[in-house]
């Protein structure tokens, strides 16, 4: 076995008793040093990870609609009759024109019940000029089952 330096670290005396007993209970045989170090690795790990997701830019917001994500700025189209209607979404909500916060389907079932979003609602995502129908942007079935692309 390789010498590894140490450097000691204080704790509470009751903290490290309230772990030493909880190993003793849990994990037999681990002592509070080595426990202590391996979670501080984990730690650190994990939070490196998280920094190096906010130096890759701001998180993107949006709404999830089932497996479908809508960033921060697409746009909605609905229509009933003659009448179009439009919606954005503004951070993790959809704010319809008049300001309410609505979800797809209720976009959808304003004026008439019983609309599947995915058929009558129809999406233009941000920097793209084409409108495509809310459906067409879904996995298919078998891939939506599969969790893979």
């Amino acid at each position: 076995m390789e010498y590894e330096s140490t450097q000691p670290v204080n704790l509470p005396v009751t903290d490290f008793l309230e772990l030493e007993f909880y190993l003793m209970d849990t994990r037999p045989g681990v002592k509070p040093d080595a426990f202590l170090a391996e979670m501080l690795k984990r730690w650190l790990r994990a939070e490196n990870e998280r920094l190096a997701l906010r130096k890759s830019g701001p998180a993107l917001r949006g709404f999830q609609w089932k497996n479908l994500f809508l960033p921060d700025g697409t746009n909605l189209r609905t229509r009933h009759g003659n009448t179009v209607e439009f919606a954005k979404v503004c951070g993790d909500r959809i704010i319809s024109d008049d300001g309410i916060a609505l979800t797809p389907s209720q976009f959808a079932n304003r004026h008439m019940k019983g609309r599947n979003a995915w058929r009558f609602v129809w999406l233009r995502f941000p920097g793209k000029e084409q409108w495509v129908r809310a459906g067409d942007c879904r996995l298919p079935v078998d891939e939506q089952r599969s969790g893979r692309p």
